[in-house]
């Protein structure tokens, strides 16, 4: 048996199967018309794998309980629980690891379904295939089709591989999942030109397409990981998911509260410890005060009360149909500038819909969006009389009657096509004409002959009863038909004629066809039945000696805008939101689209449309793409490829991108934008995996709802944070300021302060969270990328609230222990409890802290009430009717203060104690008092206070590493966590979100005789040429196993090494000149791996170059041939190589 061979073959290129002929293909790929005989299939299958999708690697349940324990604040809860079960203090052990326990179970729990999509397109393919192998035809299954063999397709099939096809029988094959294309598209076998879309390639067949009409052969040119739905299934494994603005800003949080806990906990243990000759506790005391500090500092309630805010906006959007897969995707919408969206089945029903007839003396316009027989026929936008309508009807039936489709109503009333689209349009058209009972019109008039729609002849024709008489009816393409048309109907009344206006009919098309509609014709000729003959064909019109056809009129379908979706698109410009068509669509349609939707001007000239289309993207470098990406509103004829450029150039224009798609072809892009969005009903359940969020209801508009949550859950989370933040802070700082100013003891115990955080922060919190949206929410532009969470209003509350809060809390305190001066006994227990090392504790420190408690508690609640509005005074009436749950929350909390200050045990538990009515009348009113200085400050500060602060905190905000200053991908935040606690120095190995595949996948799609190959470089198409990998041919850089789309390192990215500018990353010194670490680039290698000593150039000819001998001004040619091993390992920095014409590159 053969050792298993790479699936690429030794060029770095791609075959361009549909530009040769078939006989070049049964050479390339060594096959006769018999097929392949049982050793070649045994040798290839061994040599090129099964015919089936590398699933991607999927993460154990220790890789995400690792994800989720992998945060700096979790790393700070566990050091503090491992301190404080050294010391012994077993309560506040128990407390702390429980909410360690809490934030991990909600992370797991909440966190995404595993990836699924490889998944979902292996469910997509075909199980079975028909192969003629020796002669004869053979069912096998689909997994051990091989490069070569001759597969058989009819109607029903799903296609088994990539297929060029060498045979075609009126075959027809819908392929919108991988083009858009709405309409099945018609095979043939000749040549197309090189260059041609995906959606133009019509002599290739695709794997886990499905045939909708006739029959065909076609030699199997690309199996398994390198079929075009195999490149999409490595696209979307291997395209990196982007962190979304919260997560980053969490992180960037928990850093500088991290910093902020270790220097107040350092300063802490100084004052305490006595041997440094300030304090008087020894070390275990020390680290115990240092740790109380800690664990009241940081806010442990904090990543519940995010989680949870987030899940509930979650079940919120799923009432409006918007369901949603990642929960920080929630947060990422509010920040959304610009919507990429497919056109077929997102911005449109995909359902064609004729739009217009058009008769010899006017245009009749048809309402109504869908297969649903709902609409109107009217003139000027006047509805036509009935009488009108009735002989309209009888004008077009033959659209009707000439119709091999179907259509009905489902169980739950919703109208399904069987068949074509395009002849289920005109079954709806007939019904909005009157013949709500389509098939009796048809078994009225009996069909007796025909001739099916070929794409040779372009035209369908039916012979039916009329009574006695018989006629032919004919519809198809225009230029075909009107000239063989001798006269028209006049006045839209049948038996009314006159010679054929041929120019009319013409213009009128064109016309129509301008706007971007698919254009029929609909004809009739009386037939005399003595013609009438079982092998009918297109001759009978085609080979007509004169034309005989009378033409009814013309027929303008276009799969159209859903009404929702202009809406939406509407309202997203209202907000600043821009919304962009990518489509595989022809860029007629797509423009005429867009108009409707008004995406671009509906007045606009054609000529003043930017559209580009796939093959010019193709053509253009990163910079080019981004020169043109912002001032282009439509891209046509795109490729999944296309789509993910498009998505990452907006990505590097610093907009937040969302793609919306229900295709295979979409997923890739759907992955790789901030938010991906597939549709729930009409999309496949591979776009549904790679997306972040489905739409239930398929419909655009609910984006925009989706949108206005996301902005609403955004400006929650800072309200939570400025609520969270400021408390934590009083809650620290009182413990910290009771050691700088000698208390007695401290006010606040670790249990009390873990209480707060748990239950009276998270509860307050959760009511902030369901705060109804402000106002003018959606009139507001979007949120500026990567805009911080921890802003100049939060770092100025932090200061501000808490200063009041902690001298409310040690004011409190300290007044209720110098009311009561301890006593001779207390002072006994206290002296006993100092030399046991326990907490200092009696009645009347316990009734001093249930005072400080209870302080902290309610100027907590009062200060939940300010954060309601972060804009607004709280001094409303709206503070009472908006947002049950404020009065719930705040109910629950004083509930529960009751319990534990005045419960005996409950409050001995948490070193409570009970406390007097004047002090109840103290915490309230300097409660009232913070409320009304945060309302003080809400209306004055921002105009008075804040100008002169900003500059302060702007020199402050410089601090913030500049490696979060932009997006990153998962796998770029894995490598820059904060401490040297990151996930390899903890022997666990990082692991990227995307996977790399492995290095021999399964699958090939490159020519089995290489002789062959070699005789035929015109079907040969370089991909390490001038543009970048990502640009030319995703699917090849899979399969290499080289650095997944989403990794890519751009020149702007690449670190410059110090002897090469324009930095080449991991290349040795002595080089001329660093070039970018871009595919398609030239570089210069060192003089060593030359042969004889000569420099050597990669690929042709190279401009003069810095630091480069004169003898490299026209450059050398490359000295290493197709497939030389590689040379100097080390000058990789572990990067892979590509071997090839071009000599050697790296990525």
């Amino acid at each position: 048996m053969k050792p298993a061979a790479p699936s690429i073959s030794d060029g770095e290129d791609e075959i361009l199967w549909y530009a040769g002929t078939v006989q070049e293909a049964m050479q390339l790929q060594s096959v006769t018309a018999d097929g392949l005989n049982a050793a070649e299939v045994t040798s290839r299958l061994a040599q090129y794998g099964k015919n089936e999708i590398t699933p991607p690697p999927k993460p154990g349940f220790l890789r995400k309980l690792w994800n989720q324990v992998n945060n700096i604040l979790i790393f700070i809860l566990i050091a503090a629980t491992i301190v404080s079960a050294i010391l012994e203090e077993w309560p506040e052990v128990a407390l702390i690891l429980g909410v360690v326990v809490i934030n991990v179970t909600i992370g797991l729990v909440q966190e995404g379904k595993a990836e699924k999509a490889a998944d979902a397109i292996k469910g997509m393919l075909s199980s079975k295939a028909t192969v003629i192998r020796n002669g004869e035809r053979t069912v096998v299954k689909a997994d051990e089709v091989v490069p070569g063999d001759i597969v058989f397709i009819q109607s029903g099939d799903r296609v088994p591989a990539d297929l060029r096809m060498i045979e075609c029988s009126n075959l027809a094959i819908l392929e919108a999942m991988l083009t858009g294309e709405s309409n099945p598209i018609n095979k043939h076998t000749d040549v197309v030109e090189a260059g041609a879309a995906l959606g133009d390639r019509k002599n290739l067949a695709f794997s886990a397409t499905m045939v909708m009409q006739g029959q065909g052969k076609g030699i199997v040119v690309g199996t398994g990981d390198l079929t075009e739905i195999g490149k999409i299934s490595s696209m979307v494994g291997g395209v990196d998911a982007m962190k979304t603005n919260l997560m980053v800003q969490l992180e960037i949080f928990g850093r500088w509260i991290s910093c902020f806990v270790f220097v107040v906990g350092s300063i802490t243990f100084v004052i305490s410890f006595k041997d440094v000759g300030v304090g008087s506790d020894d070390i275990g005391d020390a680290f115990k005060s240092a740790v109380s500090v800690a664990v009241a500092i940081i806010p442990e309630g904090l990543p519940a009360v995010v989680t949870i805010s987030l899940a509930l906006a979650m079940q919120m959007l799923a009432k409006r149909n918007a369901i949603i897969r990642q929960l920080p995707a929630v947060e990422t919408l509010g920040s959304v500038t610009v919507i990429c969206s497919d056109k077929t089945g997102t911005l449109t029903k995909n359902e064609m819909t004729v739009q217009a007839i058009q008769t010899s003396e006017e245009q009749i316009d048809i309402s109504g969006v869908g297969y649903a027989p709902e609409g109107e026929a009217s003139v000027g936008g006047k509805v036509v009389t009935k009488e009108k309508l009735g002989k309209l009807l009888t004008m077009f039936e033959g659209a009707v009657l000439c119709n091999d489709s179907g259509l009905g109503q489902n169980d739950k009333g919703h109208w399904e096509p069987v068949g074509y689209p395009t002849e289920v349009a005109l079954l709806t058209l007939g019904m909005k004409l009157g013949a709500m009972d389509w098939k009796a019109l048809q078994q009225k008039n009996k069909r007796v002959g025909g001739v099916p729609f070929a794409s040779e002849h372009k035209f369908m024709c039916c012979v039916h009863a009329h009574g006695s008489d018989t006629f032919l009816h004919v519809k198809g393409a225009p230029d075909r038909l009107i000239p063989k048309c001798k006269d028209q109907v006049t006045n839209n009344t049948m038996g009314s004629t006159k010679p054929i206006n041929e120019k009319y009919w013409q213009d009128e098309a064109a016309r129509l066809s301008a706007k971007g509609l698919r254009v029929l014709a609909v004809c009739r000729s009386t037939f005399n039945k003595s013609d009438l003959r079982s092998d009918m064909d297109a001759d009978i019109i085609l080979k007509a000696k004169t034309p005989f056809l009378t033409m009814i009129g013309l027929v303008a379908i276009l799969d159209p805008p859903r009404p929702e979706a202009i809406e939406g698109v509407r309202v997203a410009t209202r907000a600043g939101i821009v919304v962009k068509m990518i489509t595989g669509d022809h860029p007629a349609t797509a423009t005429a689209i867009a108009k409707m939707l008004g995406i671009i001007p509906p007045d606009a000239e054609d000529k003043d449309v930017k559209t580009f289309t796939g093959p010019q993207l193709d053509a253009m470098s990163d910079d080019e793409m981004d020169s043109i990406v912002l001032g282009c509103n439509v891209f046509a004829r795109a490729s999944p490829e296309n789509k993910i450029s498009i998505v990452k150039s907006l990505q590097r224009m610093k907009q937040v991108c969302s793609m919306t798609g229900d295709g295979v072809n979409d997923a890739p892009a759907l992955k790789a934008a901030n938010i991906g969005v597939a549709m729930g009903i009409t999309g496949t359940d591979v776009s549904k995996e790679a997306a972040k969020m489905v739409l239930a209801d398929d419909n655009f508009a609910t984006i925009v709802v989706a949108v206005e949550e996301g902005r609403r859950v955004w400006d929650n989370l800072v309200k939570v944070l400025m609520y969270n933040i400021p408390v934590n802070f009083a809650q620290g700082l009182s413990v910290f300021f009771s050691f700088v100013i000698k208390t007695e003891t401290v006010p606040l115990t670790a249990i009390q302060v873990l209480y707060v955080n748990m239950v009276t922060s998270v509860t307050m919190g959760m009511m902030l969270s369901m705060e109804p949206a402000e106002g003018d929410i959606m009139a507001r532009p979007p949120r500026r990328t990567n805009k911080r969470l921890f802003g100049k209003k939060v770092m100025w509350n932090c200061l501000f609230v808490s200063s009041f809060m902690v001298v409310a809390v040690i004011g409190v305190f300290v007044w209720s222990l110098e009311r009561h001066p301890i006593t001779a006994e207390e002072q006994l227990l206290l002296d006993s409890q100092r030399r046991a090392g326990a907490s200092l504790r009696s009645p009347r420190i316990d009734a001093a802290r249930g005072e400080a408690f209870n302080m902290l508690v309610f100027a907590e609640i009062g200060y939940a009430i300010n954060c309601r509005y972060l804009r607004d005074s709280s001094l409303t009436s709206k503070v009472f009717t908006q947002n049950k749950w404020c009065w719930v929350a705040i109910f629950i909390a004083v509930v529960l203060q009751v319990i534990l200050t005045y419960v005996p045990g409950v409050n001995y538990f948490f070193y409570n104690g009970p406390i007097e009515g004047m002090a109840w009348v103290r915490i309230i009113g300097f409660s009232i008092v913070i409320f009304l200085l945060v309302e003080f400050e809400k209306k004055f500060g921002s105009k008075y206070l804040m100008p002169m602060l900003r500059p302060v905190f702007e020199a402050f905000g410089k601090f913030v590493p500049q490696s979060m200053a932009y997006q990153r991908t998962e796998t770029q935040m894995q490598a820059t966590r904060f401490i040297a606690t990151s996930a390899s120095s903890a022997g666990v190995p990082h692991m990227s979100t995307a996977h790399k595949p492995p290095a021999h996948p399964h699958g090939h799609d490159h020519p089995v005789n290489k002789v062959a190959s070699r005789a035929a470089p015109h079907l040969h198409h370089d991909l390490s040429g001038p543009k970048s990998m990502m640009q030319a041919r995703g699917s090849m850089m899979q399969a290499r196993g080289l650095r997944p789309v989403g990794d890519l390192v751009t020149g702007r990215d690449a670190p410059a090494h110090p002897q090469m500018p324009g930095g080449m990353p991991g290349m040795q010194p002595g080089m001329g000149m660093g070039m970018p670490g871009m595919m398609g680039q030239q570089y210069m290698m060192p003089p060593q791996m030359g042969m004889g000593g000569y420099p050597m150039m990669m690929g042709g000819s190279m401009p003069p170059m810095m630091g480069s001998p004169p003898m490299l001004m026209g450059g050398s040619p490359p000295m290493m041939g197709m497939g030389s091993p590689p040379m100097m390992p080390q000058m990789m920095a572990g990067q892979p190589t590509m071997m090839g014409p071009m000599g050697m590159s790296f990525v």
